[in-house]
C-alpha cells in the first residue's frame, strides 16, 4: 500500500471517508466525491427503500462497523456516551485485524479510495487505530445537518421520538468528532451541497487537494441531485421547532456551523466547554438505553434473540 517516489521515499496512500449522523446527507456527499476522481469501490450494498439511489457503502465497512457496535452492546439508535477504550480493547482484536487488512487491500485496490457509513462516526476511534497501525492516512469530510432536520427525518423513517433522535445525533457527534483535527479534513453541510453543489465539491478539492472533472459534475448536478433529497429543513421561527429542540445541541450545532465556516482554536474550546456540559447528562442517556425496547429484546429469550438480532 506505500508506493516510492524516485527518491526512495515512500508515498503515504491516503483513504477518505465520509463521517456524519445517519440523515445527513453522507450518502449524496460520496456520490459527488466520485467528481473528484475517488472511487467508492465495486463492493457496495444495495440501494434501500429509504435511499433509492444508493447508500454508497461498502459492505465489509459496515460488516466491521456493525459487528464492532454489536460486541459492545451499541444499537443503532442508542444515545449514551461510550468511552474510547471500549474500540481500542482485546475484545475487538479480531475486528482490527480485519480492518487493518481491508484498509491496505483497498489502497493497494485503488488509486483514491473512499468509504461512508454513519456508523464510522460512532466508532471512530477504532478506524483511526486501523489506519494508524496499517500505515494508511485517513482524510475525513464531515456532514453537517442539523439534529432538529435530523430527528425529523428519523422520526419519518424509524418512528423515533424526536427528542431521542436529537440525542442520537448527539451520541454520534460530540464524543469522537474532535479526533478529526489531526488529519486532513473539511466539513461540509447537507444543505449548501444542495444548494450550491459545485462550490461545495469545489472546497472539498481544495482540502483534499483533488481536481474536479467538469463532466462528471455536471452529471452529478443535473442527474443525482435534487431539491427532493431534502424532506425535512429547519425553520427557526416554526412553534414545533422551538417547542421540541434541546437548546444545548441547537447550540452546539452553531458552534459546528461556525467551525464549518472558519476554523479556529477558539471555537473548539467552546464545542468542549458544550460538551462537558451535555456528558453530564449521562446517567439519564444509560438508562434511556437500558429501558430501550432494543434492549429489552436483546435481554429476552433465546427465540426473541433470534428474531430480533
Amino acid at each position: 500500500f506505500l508506493e516510492h517516489a524516485p527518491s526512495g521515499q515512500p508515498i503515504q496512500r491516503s483513504i477518505v471517508t465520509v463521517i456524519g449522523m445517519h440523515r445527513s446527507g453522507t450518502s449524496a456527499i460520496a456520490k459527488g466525491l466520485e467528481c473528484l476522481g475517488l472511487n467508492m469501490g465495486d463492493a457496495l450494498i444495495a440501494p434501500g427503500e429509504d435511499n433509492p439511489r444508493g447508500y454508497w457503502e461498502d459492505a465489509e465497512v459496515l460488516r466491521i462497523n456493525k459487528e464492532v457496535l454489536e460486541r459492545l452492546n451499541i444499537a443503532w439508535n442508542d444515545t449514551r456516551i461510550v468511552p474510547e477504550a471500549l474500540f481500542l480493547g482485546t475484545a475487538l482484536k479480531d475486528l482490527h485485524d480485519q480492518a487493518e487488512k481491508l484498509l491496505i487491500n483497498r489502497a493497494d485496490q485503488y488509486t483514491m479510495w473512499g468509504f461512508k457509513d454513519p456508523r464510522t462516526l460512532r466508532v471512530l476511534p477504532f478506524w483511526l487505530h486501523a489506519a494508524e497501525q496499517s500505515g494508511v492516512n485517513l482524510q475525513f469530510v464531515v456532514a453537517l445537518r442539523h439534529p432538529y432536520a435530523v430527528a425529523l427525518s428519523l422520526q419519518k423513517r424509524n418512528g423515533i421520538s424526536l427528542t431521542r433522535g436529537q440525542l442520537m445525533w448527539a451520541a454520534y457527534t460530540l464524543p469522537f468528532l474532535p479526533h478529526i483535527k489531526n488529519y486532513p479534513h473539511v466539513f461540509i453541510s447537507y444543505d449548501d451541497l444542495l444548494e450550491q453543489p459545485a462550490l461545495v465539491l469545489e472546497k472539498i478539492s481544495l482540502h483534499l487537494e483533488l481536481s474536479i472533472d467538469d463532466n462528471k459534475l455536471k452529471i452529478y448536478v443535473e442527474q443525482f441531485l435534487s431539491q427532493s433529497l431534502r424532506h425535512h429543513s429547519v425553520a427557526l421561527n416554526d412553534e414545533e421547532y422551538a417547542k421540541n429542540m434541546l437548546p444545548l445541541l441547537d447550540k452546539i450545532y452553531h458552534i459546528l456551523t461556525a467551525i464549518k465556516q472558519n476554523e479556529s482554536v477558539a471555537q473548539w474550546v467552546l464545542w468542549a466547554a458544550c460538551y462537558e456540559e451535555y456528558q453530564r447528562y449521562q446517567s439519564i442517556l444509560e438508562e434511556l438505553d437500558a429501558e430501550s425496547d432494543y434492549h429489552w429484546k436483546r435481554r429476552g429469550s433465546f427465540l426473541k434473540r433470534l428474531i430480533y438480532g
